[in-house]
């Protein structure tokens, strides 16, 4: 069975369906206790987890990753995830055009 980012475990996760008709996934995740994508080696998610415990991400109902940023508190990446949750349903924020990070070093 192929891994989906619906595998993750998320602290909130919601559907939002933006003003084109587009359905969008936007979660907020703590990286501590996940299992993890059994494709994903450790050294990769130490890297992640370096740039902070908790993630809010943006992935589409095929699963392509479209936007993911990192905090080092709760309380700043709930107020992030509800503002996300907000500016996509309302058009603010067009996730078709997805935002890479740019701080993750190609393994190579």
């Amino acid at each position: 069975m192929a891994w989906s980012m619906d595998d993750w475990k998320y602290v909130e996760r919601q559907v939002v369906v933006d003003p084109k008709g587009r359905r969008w996934s936007i979660a907020l995740m703590d990286v501590l206790g996940q299992e993890g994508d059994p494709e994903v080696p450790n050294a990769l998610l130490e890297l992640q987890y370096s740039a902070g415990r908790y993630f809010t991400v943006i992935y589409s109902d095929n699963g392509a990753m479209q936007r993911e940023h990192g905090f080092l508190s709760l309380p700043e990446a709930t107020a992030f995830y509800l503002h996300l949750v907000a500016a996509v349903g309302n058009g603010t924020i067009d996730p078709a055009q997805p935002i890479y990070r740019e701080d993750l070093e190609d393994g190579n």
